[in-house]
């Protein structure tokens, strides 16, 4: 029997589409779905202000970390001194915005 059926322009195989739920959290879950007859599933909507604080999170964390780093390794005194934390951002966000 085809069950096959469009859906916002797309052709699905069959009508199953299961909706946002703690199931879909998991990709496990969404593969166990899908071998369970799901042509679909419609997942968690992503907010561009989560995508935004999470790029300011990670940015944070990783300069912090590369901070921290700077001041572990073996510079004379004069360079440390001169290798303010605001210096050290600085260049780390510059290398990071040209990835």
């Amino acid at each position: 029997m085809d069950l096959s059926t469009k859906y916002l322009g797309m052709t699905l195989r069959t009508p199953l589409v299961p909706s946002a739920s703690p199931l879909s959290e998991e990709i496990d879950n969404i593969k166990r779905m899908e071998d369970a007859g799901a042509a679909a599933v419609i997942l968690h909507s992503l907010f561009e202000e989560q995508l935004r604080l999470e790029r300011y999170e990670l940015h944070h964390h990783l300069t912090h970390h590369i901070i921290a780093l700077l001041r572990r390794l073996p510079f004379s005194q004069n360079q440390q001194s001169s290798m303010s934390d605001q210096r050290a951002t600085c260049i780390i966000s510059k290398r990071l915005k040209k990835q």
